[in-house]
């Protein structure tokens, strides 16, 4: 009985998220319009609380509806969303080398996807499927390469994997700084950069958000410049304590490849993400994705497909978020506890904190001392292309079990005394 109502449960969630979706998106319900508040709704269809609450979370995750505390969900002005790319379902066609860019039904599904979630205005015919983040990057890389296109800026810090991902590729890798209002594109303009390499909506690894103004100082610089923007959007479904910011392609598509990937949503090891590339690097991309592999995987292809156009991608991120969340409260609470004189930056999104430390303190050796008992941290110092005073630790909370964040944080707290990191402060 109880799977038999859990069942029913989810089928009229997905009814009501279904009907409304589509009064949205036929204009039947006009961007501004304020619907019933949850428990209000529930009354008036006859269903519980939590499901008509459900139904607006995932909306609000779709980018469908505003919502605000106490007040009732508003209809959100949605993008317009390009036609779908339509072909015979014919199986055994499917499973024949095709389109080098990806399945349509997947091209179709993620321009629909993007466009309500995150503001890409994506064609289907621009979006190229790739093996996971690093392979898109490569391919972009190949392609600029080609072009005489030959230095590449990304932030920094950043992950040094994507340092050696342009090394490969035989471009000049040169740093933008990353401040509290995300990189600096005032200093664009002295590296001589062709590609700038960004993280806007959550920058690995401080957290910060690009601003509104540097944005357009962002998309400036790629028209002043014939610069290229390669938006790299890894984790923005997982954002906490504040609003969801739209993707920096929704202001220059032209001039902004958007690349996303399944490896956080769903997991790595289904090597799934794509490019939603301008129109001329569009043309070639698929050119390189044929020499580099003939194809990404089309049975995963088609399950992720049939999983957005459901709705279960997007049930699945709310469910996620979720857990996420709570366990990021569980380690910002074992932090004041333990740690109190330390303030982590970058809560508001993600599944990774960053611990700031003194300039004095060795955070290599910091991670050698708490690997030893057995946590696994990231130090910050390594990930600058030059040497900074700035050192930090990355807590990673996503693969945390609940019941062992007290007990990791303690850990940390003594590797902190072992190396003293914090002189005259005791842990």
């Amino acid at each position: 009985m109880l799977v038999e109502a859990e069942f029913r449960q989810r089928r009229m969630r997905h009814d009501l998220a279904g009907a409304l979706r589509a009064a949205i998106q036929d204009g039947r319900l006009e961007a501004g319009t304020a619907l019933p508040a949850s428990r209000r709704l529930a009354v008036q269809l006859g269903m519980s609380w939590g499901v008509a609450s459900d139904a607006y979370d995932q909306l609000a995750s779709e980018g469908y509806l505003r919502v605000a505390p106490r007040a009732a969900p508003v209809v959100a002005q949605v993008a317009s969303v390009p036609a779908a790319v339509e072909e015979p379902a014919v199986p055994d066609a499917a499973l024949e080398y095709g389109d080098h860019r990806g399945r349509p039904e997947l091209r179709a599904a993620l321009s629909s996807y993007l466009a309500r979630v995150r503001g890409v205005r994506a064609d289907p015919g621009r979006i190229v499927i790739t093996q996971g983040f690093t392979q898109a990057l490569s391919l972009i890389y190949q392609v600029l390469a080609a072009s005489g296109r030959g230095t590449v800026a990304v932030e920094t810090p950043s992950h040094p994997g994507l340092w050696e991902t342009v090394r490969r590729a035989g471009l000049r890798l040169v740093g933008c700084p990353v401040d509290a209002e995300g990189l600096t594109p005032a200093q664009l303009g002295e590296l001589d950069a062709d590609a700038m390499v960004a993280a806007p909506a959550h920058q690995f690894p401080t957290g910060a958000v690009l601003s509104a103004p540097r944005r357009h100082a962002l998309t400036r610089w790629a028209a002043a410049h014939d610069g290229l923007i390669v938006e790299d959007d890894y984790d923005a479904e997982f954002r906490y304590d504040r609003a969801g910011i739209g993707a920096v392609q929704g202001l220059d598509p032209g001039r902004v490849a958007h690349v996303g990937t399944t490896a956080k949503t769903l997991a790595p090891a289904l090597r799934l993400g794509w490019i939603t590339a301008p129109a001329w690097l569009a043309e070639q991309l698929p050119e390189a994705k044929s020499a580099a592999d003939s194809g990404s995987p089309v049975i995963a292809q088609i399950a992720l497909a049939n999983l957005i156009t459901s709705g279960e991608y997007e049930r699945h991120i709310v469910r996620v978020r979720r857990t996420y969340r709570h366990r990021r409260d569980l380690l910002l609470h074992a932090l004041s506890t333990y740690l109190p004189g330390l303030r982590p930056h970058g809560a508001a999104a993600g599944m990774q904190l960053l611990l700031p430390l003194p300039a004095s303190a060795n955070d290599v050796a910091i991670a050698e001392a708490a690997a030893r008992r057995g946590l696994c941290l990231t130090p910050l110092s390594p990930m600058h292309l030059a040497p900074s005073p700035e050192h930090g630790l990355l807590l990673g909370f996503g693969r945390l079990a609940e019941h062992r964040i007290p007990g990791a944080v303690r850990a940390l707290a003594a590797a902190l005394a072992e190396t003293n990191a914090i002189p005259g402060q005791t842990f």
